[in-house]
């Protein structure tokens, strides 16, 4: 697995999402190109939701949230979406970012210092959440097929 290969699935999930999305809102869309806040916007609600595929989860048994790139704030530190959707190879979870928080606080988790993959420039600061905990938090969960 490279950055690029992660970049391509994770477009994947996002499109798998934006379906799920236009079932009661219509005119939601992903937003081309690079967004720090979100990864679709939905203007029914006007809010925004954040995407994230993790195909390692089912393997490693965490989920993966990201809080530092480089040495600067990132990831939940500085989402302005109002929702998360995690996937995972067998499973898609929504949570607000505020659950995600208090999962971290809740179980004090740590966030652990990891060094750039190939792609990427920087280190990263990540939250290992054990998926079994973390779906706990989600508002909503459900099975997928497996993806690869």
């Amino acid at each position: 697995m490279s950055f690029h290969s992660d970049l391509a699935f994770g477009e994947e999930g996002e499109y798998l999402v934006l379906k799920k999305l236009h079932f009661k809102y219509p005119k939601a869309y992903k937003v081309e190109g690079y967004c720090k806040e979100w990864d679709i916007f939905v203007p029914e609600k006007g809010i925004g939701v954040e995407v994230k595929s993790d195909r390692a989860a089912h393997k490693t048994g965490n989920v993966v949230i990201e809080n530092k790139y480089g040495d600067k704030p990132s990831g939940i530190e500085t989402t302005k979406a109002a929702w998360w959707v995690y996937i995972t190879k067998c499973n898609l979870y929504w949570i607000k970012p505020e659950d995600i928080k208090k999962c971290i606080e809740d179980n004090s988790i740590e966030a652990r210092e990891f060094a750039p993959i190939a792609g990427d420039f920087k280190g990263k600061s990540l939250y290992l959440i054990k998926e079994k905990v973390f779906k706990n938090y989600a508002t909503r969960s459900e099975r997928l097929n497996g993806r690869d």
